[in-house]
């Protein structure tokens, strides 16, 4: 496997941002802070059900099984009685050399048809067809959670490091970054649901310190991409992280 550094990014600070919507009145903000809609989406106070629409660019759909592993994990952390819903939307690839945070945002709003109304909260993942424009000769980044229901996916930089030979399975790369980045949707770590514990990473805001939990910083070897090679599993949220969740309505 090529020795890289793997980034799974989080924006800290979002855009304020509003739509008319005639049937609902108002479309709910969806251009806020990561984590600042975690308790929304966790718990069933407000919402009681959660609508994940995947917008993937022709040719750069994620894999059943990653769709079918965060769904179980929604289902399984988030309190929505009348149950999780995932969409699909596919757009026309663009071709671009790279994209820029201001590109994934101007595709967001182009593309992006299902928002937040009364009973149902919605968030938006984007799968797109080319790679970060922060990547690095030696450092390429794979996801981004940047507003408060928006995560994109650099789909094809994810095709670039899986299903080869001394790689990770595509649907276990796919499942660590979309549960990694949806972990900050949920306001991991100290983005939004409060600490139950002192387990924020003081060199890395906003993970887990606990190696072995979903929300660690692994990026610096590259070794949680490395670690799902053969047989490895998936890493999930740990106790601490649990412990969070729970607290801030989920389960």
């Amino acid at each position: 496997m090529k020795r890289f550094l793997f980034l799974l990014l989080i924006v800290l600070v979002g855009a304020a941002g509003c739509k008319k919507d005639g049937k609902h009145k108002v479309r709910k903000n969806h251009k806020q802070s990561v984590g600042s809609s975690a308790g929304d989406i966790l718990s069933d106070q407000k919402y009681e059900k959660l609508t994940v629409q995947v917008i993937y660019m022709t040719g750069y759909r994620p894999t059943d099984g990653a769709i079918d592993n965060l769904r179980e994990m929604l289902t399984e952390r988030c309190d929505k009685p009348d149950g999780v819903s995932i969409v699909f939307k596919e757009i026309a690839a663009q071709g671009k050399s790279a994209y820029t945070l201001s590109d994934v945002k101007e595709i967001e709003d182009a593309a992006r048809s299902e928002f937040t109304t009364r009973n149902n909260i919605a968030l938006t993942m984007l799968f797109l067809d080319g790679p970060s424009a922060d990547d690095q000769a030696n450092a390429v980044v794979l996801g981004i959670a940047y507003y408060n229901t928006s995560v994109a996916v650099f789909e094809s930089t994810v095709h670039d490091y899986s299903d080869q030979l001394n790689e990770p399975a595509r649907y276990k790369l796919e499942t660590l970054i979309m549960n990694h980045e949806m972990g900050h949707l949920f306001g991991l770590v100290n983005l939004g649901t409060p600490l139950q514990s002192s387990h924020e990473d003081g060199n890395y805001p906003g993970h887990c310190n606990n190696p072995d939990c979903l929300m660690y910083w692994e990026a610096e070897t590259g070794s949680a991409v490395a670690n799902l090679i053969g047989s490895s599993p998936i890493p999930d949220f740990d106790a601490n992280c649990i412990s969070d969740l729970q607290h801030n309505g989920g389960r």
